[in-house]
């Protein structure tokens, strides 16, 4: 017998992100079509998030990014994939000198015009962060990169190029999707019963195919349909010791006690059994070139 939709959680479900999976392998993507998707989503993602980021980023990842990051006053720093620009415009007002990057040309044309509006000394780029031809060899003490590594169709690649741009000891800082948890091919809460929208019956969550490198295509809303990738944690690792990395700090977020008050209907009891995102520290080893 079904349950009703009563007690702590009456609600409907939030509307949560649909998406599919890809074998890598067998996709033909590229770089160009990437971007071309971020664009088509800029506008609606910009109007979304503005300067705060989304609610992950608000209330989960950005305190742990902030917290491992310290002063970063006078510090030239390289947000890698930084979307409108918000994490540029934080630190740069907390004396960083910026430079940003994103994959899509209109999210840089919304952080040109933040810019010129009112001016924080940011300058911003186009491209992949597989291909950094426009910045030069140890120019930045910090690369960050806020949920953008797993977006990156060559993630060697890219991390070769990040490492090359960082001065010898230079940081890096990064938060992902969790590969174990969020970005697994086959994953989701089990429910009792089946259709149930109540937390409270969430029992637990399954992973499946987690070794199986895929392209996930998902969609919010109706908004238009991105790219990301999954790739086991440990592909992360070894790219990144391969390309002269030494790991400092490890975190796995999670709200605080008090956002999780404030927002139960968005977290309710899932955020803390579940650790959706990472944070990574980084630097660079003095030997690496």
């Amino acid at each position: 017998m079904q349950k009703k939709r009563t007690g702590l959680d009456p609600e409907s479900e939030l509307p949560q992100p649909t998406s599919f999976y890809i074998p890598l392998k067998q996709a033909e993507i590229t770089d160009r079509q990437i971007s071309k998707a971020w664009d088509r989503l800029a506008e609606k993602w910009n109007n979304f998030t503005m300067d705060q980021g989304d609610f992950n980023r608000q209330y989960i990842i950005d305190p742990a990014i902030f917290r491992t990051l310290g002063s970063v006053n006078g510090l030239s720093i390289l947000d890698a994939g930084c979307g409108n620009g918000y994490l540029c415009r934080f630190l740069a007002k907390k004396g960083a000198k910026m430079v940003g990057i994103d994959i899509s040309k209109r999210f840089i044309e919304i952080a040109k015009q933040r810019e010129k509006e009112a001016p924080l000394g940011i300058a911003y780029y186009s491209g992949t962060l597989s291909n950094l031809a426009m910045l030069s060899n140890e120019r930045f003490d910090m690369v960050v990169s806020n949920l953008a590594l797993m977006d990156v169709l060559n993630l060697e690649k890219a991390l070769m190029e990040i490492s090359r741009v960082l001065k010898k000891n230079g940081r890096l800082l990064f938060s992902i999707m969790h590969p174990c948890f969020s970005s697994s091919p086959v994953h989701g809460w089990v429910r009792v019963p089946q259709d149930s929208q109540r937390k409270e019956d969430w029992i637990y969550w399954k992973v499946d195919k987690y070794f199986d490198r895929s392209v996930q295509v998902w969609q919010y809303l109706d908004w238009p349909f991105t790219y990301s990738f999954h790739r086991p944690l440990s592909d992360y690792l070894k790219m990144l010791v391969k390309n002269g990395f030494i790991i400092t700090s490890f975190e796995e977020p999670i709200p605080s006690k008090r956002a999780m008050r404030e927002h139960y209907r968005e977290f309710g009891n899932e955020c803390d059994r579940i650790p959706w995102f990472l944070v990574v520290g980084c630097k660079k080893h003095s030997s690496h070139s």
